[in-house]
């Protein structure tokens, strides 16, 4: 009687672990496209009921008492998880450039004939013309109209690069365009993500391992970390528990179920002024727009005061690190190398057109007797910047000198030239001497231009930029390549196999049919053997 009435509890046991057995397999089916799961299976094992069972065979059988589940295990990888996070980063950086890369491409694009090359190319060939016909007032204002379409293209192209790296940043100094911009939504997005993780973190510390539910949120654990790789580079390390702790650079970010450090975001102005001693912005400021501080949630204490240099990969570091000159925008090239280079291209022609348009030997027609020549004067510059005069000339300030858009400004061009003062003719208005010298100047190889012509130099930066874009399109392509390897390897080895899943499910259906049958048979005989005590 006793040993009929253990193998019903033997049975009974077994129904109930093939039962739980086949709702794991349920279980993964019905999660096999879910976003993120990873397969589970049930590992069974003897269930040992006695003590110490010695080598009495008789001792053994009666210690065991069927089957158990020891654990549910979760498949996984950590390694491949670890090495898609860290290239999962390097794309979202990457996406960033290329994102970049193609702002600056359609900036600087000329197909339209609005650009700087087509404003050049205009403005060469006024002077070409006004080579010709030195003394028509015609040619002239001609030429000074194309010179102020020149200086309004630069103004209005860097005005659109301003903005470019406003959207991205903010403009460093207002409140308002920074909670505009790209990055004030990353970094708000990264702060709730390191939220839910370490809520996760805590719900894994209380809860059982090897259990459905551990396993579920060890899940949602490893998401999060994905969408925190992508914003940027983390470093994980794993408790037994499964908790993580996460790092970024030697910062950290979550201890278990504590946030260590989150995201503060400041202009560059605000951040300079908050130190001691306050920094002069921008005069001797050298960074981004925007600044990254780490700081203690509970406490408000500023771990890190500027963090922008720990963000080297993903989304915040592509936006760090590309829209402005002090980043490290790949090739060399973002935004703010761009905006420099047009700066050094517009005080470069500035200085080269002033000089020879005020040089010792230029003359100009004057204006009250357009027979005659006098010399030029040295206020005659043809651009001008925000001091009134031809420095601290950019693309943003340049302009045209007014006085070129008087009545008779126009006469102030001035076109002829003498290198010898016995030469001097007063009648010569036709002499083009000096137009002949500002027309040389778009072939001719300037030093402070890196020993390139003016067009050639504004060619040369045009192509850096599109050949550092098809660069980033390459690492992009072959990032996405490796993701999608490496995607492959862990859905291979975590992924949800309707095969695998139709075997154990025939398995555990078979083992379970097989206890009922003895359950049964157990059942029949025991209710005979109480039919035959009454």
């Amino acid at each position: 009687m006793v040993s009929l009435l253990s193998s019903l509890n033997m049975t009974a046991n077994t129904l109930s672990v093939n039962e739980k057995a086949i709702s794991v397999v349920s279980h993964n089916v019905a999660n096999m496209n879910t976003v993120g799961y990873h397969k589970q299976r049930a590992n069974l094992v003897t269930r040992n009921i006695a003590g110490a069972i010695g080598n009495n065979v008789a001792n053994q059988v009666r210690a065991n008492g069927g089957v158990k589940i020891a654990n549910i295990m979760r498949y996984n990888d950590v390694y491949l998880s670890n090495y898609y996070r860290t290239q999962l980063s390097e794309q979202s950086k990457l996406q960033q450039q290329l994102d970049g890369l193609g702002d600056l491409a359609s900036i600087l694009d000329d197909l339209e004939g609005t650009g700087i090359d087509k404003a050049l190319s205009k403005f060469y060939e006024a002077l070409n013309n006004l080579n010709e016909y030195p003394s028509s007032s015609t040619a002239r204002i001609n030429f000074i109209e194309t010179t102020k379409t020149l200086a309004s293209t630069m103004n209005a192209k860097y005005e659109m690069l301003q903005q470019n790296t406003t959207a991205a940043l903010g403009d460093g100094e207002t409140e308002e365009s920074l909670k505009n911009s790209k990055i004030y939504m990353q970094y708000s997005v990264l702060n709730n993500k390191l939220e839910e993780l370490a809520k996760v973190n805590k719900a894994l510390q209380t809860t059982q391992t090897g259990t459905l539910e551990a396993n579920n949120l060890l899940d949602q654990r490893d998401l999060l970390l994905n969408d925190i790789a992508e914003f940027t580079n983390i470093t994980v390390e794993e408790k037994e528990n499964g908790s993580v702790n996460v790092y970024s650079g030697n910062y950290a970010l979550v201890k278990g179920s504590v946030v260590k450090s989150e995201l503060k975001l400041q202009t560059a102005k605000d951040y300079c002024e908050s130190q001691n001693p306050p920094i002069l912005y921008p005069d001797d400021w050298k960074g981004e727009n925007a600044v990254v501080s780490l700081v203690n949630p509970e406490t408000g204490e500023v771990n890190v005061g500027n963090a922008n240099s720990a963000f080297t990969s993903g989304t915040l570091g592509g936006l760090l690190h590309f829209a402005t000159d002090f980043g490290d925008g790949e090739n060399g090239i973002n935004a703010g190398t761009v905006m420099n280079g047009l700066n050094t291209l517009c005080q470069t022609i500035a200085d080269v057109f002033n000089n020879l348009n005020t040089r010792k030997g230029a003359y100009c027609i004057d204006p009250n007797d357009t027979e005659k020549l006098i010399a030029s004067d040295p206020a005659n510059l043809i651009f001008i910047g925000p001091n009134g005069d031809g420095t601290g000339i950019t693309a943003g300030n340049i302009q045209i000198n007014p006085d070129l858009l008087t009545d008779d400004g126009c006469w102030k061009i001035a076109c002829a030239f003498f290198d010898d003062p016995a030469n001097f003719d007063v009648n010569a208005v036709g002499n083009a001497a000096n137009v002949k010298d500002m027309l040389a100047t778009r072939n001719e190889k300037n030093a402070a231009l890196d020993g390139q012509s003016i067009e050639g130099y504004y060619t040369g930066l045009v192509g850096k930029v599109a050949a550092a874009g098809s660069n980033i399109k390459s690492l992009f392509d072959t990032q996405s390549e490796v993701l999608d390897s490496i995607q492959s390897k862990i859905k291979d080895a975590t992924g949800v196999d309707l095969n695998e899943e139709l075997v154990d499910l025939v398995k555990y259906q078979t083992a379970y049919s097989a206890a009922a049958q003895v359950f049964n048979t157990c059942n029949s005989c025991l209710d005979t053997l109480m039919g035959l005590g009454r």
